[in-house]
């Protein structure tokens, strides 16, 4: 099966030259877009609005549904997405399963972790050490998935309108380039209000658990890495030599929790990957400019990425300007609810604090709400242009 993409392949190619410009903290013809598109984004508008339970279901469904949405995305969005990233997609449902959580699969929404949370119903951490957390629950499922759309990849083809031809083969990744977060996986394990409480009622038990999940994460990582050559996605997205590892868990906390439960696990896996040559991606959603410092002076990212418009532009200059790769910065509620007008203003206040910041990438907070117009997101782009150049 080809797919025909109607914009010419030099388009890629100018767009893959800004991005690596951009990243290697050099000074591109202007700031590059990127808008995070997850399925529960793109999935209503290549016609499956009811089809999340049968996208998941399927390897084949799975693919060719990416691939209709690599298309829809090249089509009609302006911005400088560039990298047609194929893999395993269980949206973020992926890391606690394998532990033995349970979770709902709707026909038109991404899976949730069920209620009660699995150490609600039993808190033994004895068994969370015994499990098999590469092979169990949906991290089987993605081993399995990756070797099914590797091998059927081959009956797919991308053909763009200068005659350019990409085999499919070549865009498929395996999952698992990283974590959510130890912080959220505590928190889906134990439900976020328990798990708050223990922080102060059991803080041996929070730390425990929390070496645990560090512990359970690296085998994944090492494993999907192993399986792949290194070739792992996160979030619709390959960055090579990176492990992913962001925590929205941690920006809830005050810096003197963070310090005594969330700092020491992060360190360990940044740690960890540093020693085996990677480099290390984080994100945050919300407020947390209170946490930049840790990011870069302990746990010593190399970029932050999907970083929420509620943070202060100004800070996040001062702290990480030109010692980290910047990657966010645009309001996602006004993405969705506003015009392509105020999307401008968004990006041209976001511009005059960040344009001459090396490294820096315009982007949402990492997360396009379903229902968002193209037109704002195109809106986004053409401020770029306008603002943006140097």
């Amino acid at each position: 099966m080809i797919f025909d993409i109607n914009i010419r392949y030099s388009e890629i190619e100018r767009r893959k030259e800004r991005w690596d410009r951009a990243v290697a903290f050099e000074v591109p013809d202007r700031v590059p877009v990127l808008h995070y598109l997850g399925a529960r984004y793109w999935l209503p508008l290549i016609g499956m609005e009811k089809g999340f339970r049968e996208y998941l279901g399927d390897p084949r469904i799975m693919l060719e549904a990416q691939l209709k949405a690599s298309k829809w995305i090249l089509e009609n969005v302006d911005s400088d997405y560039h990298k047609i990233v194929c893999y395993p997609d269980f949206m973020w449902a992926e890391d606690t399963e394998p532990f033995g959580a349970e979770f709902i699969y709707p026909e038109d929404d991404s899976p949730w972790v069920s209620r009660p949370h699995l150490l609600q119903k039993d808190g033994d951490l004895e068994k969370l050490r015994a499990v098999d957390y590469v092979h169990a629950g949906i991290h089987g499922k993605i081993l399995s998935y990756y070797s099914t759309m590797k091998e059927i990849a081959g009956d797919y083809r991308l053909r763009f309108n200068d005659g350019m031809t990409i085999e499919a083969t070549d865009l498929v990744y395996m999952a698992g380039g990283g974590i959510i977060g130890p912080m959220v996986l505590a928190g889906d394990l134990c439900g976020v209000d328990s798990l708050s409480i223990d922080l102060y009622d059991r803080p041996d038990y929070v730390q425990e658990l929390l070496g645990i999940i560090i512990d359970k994460s690296i085998e994944w990582i090492d494993d999907a890495r192993d399986v792949s050559n290194g070739k792992t996605a996160f979030a619709n997205d390959f960055h090579e030599g990176f492990v992913f590892i962001g925590d929205d868990g941690i920006a809830q906390m005050s810096a003197g929790h963070f310090e005594k439960f969330g700092l020491e696990p992060l360190k360990k896996l940044a740690g960890y990957y540093r020693d085996h040559g990677l480099k290390i991606m984080a994100h945050n959603c919300g407020k947390a400019d209170h946490l930049l410092g840790y990011w870069v002076d302990d746990i010593r990212i190399d970029r932050y990425i999907g970083f929420s418009y509620v943070m202060d532009k100004e800070t996040i200059k001062e702290v990480m300007g030109g010692r980290v790769i910047l990657i966010g910065g645009i309001d996602t509620t006004n993405l969705h609810d506003g015009t392509p007008e105020t999307v401008r203003q968004d990006v041209r206040k976001a511009l005059a604090v960040l344009k001459d910041v090396p490294g820096y990438i315009i982007m949402d907070g990492h997360n396009v709400a379903p229902g968002t117009p193209v037109e704002n997101l195109n809106a986004v782009t053409a401020a770029a242009r306008d603002f943006g150049s140097f």
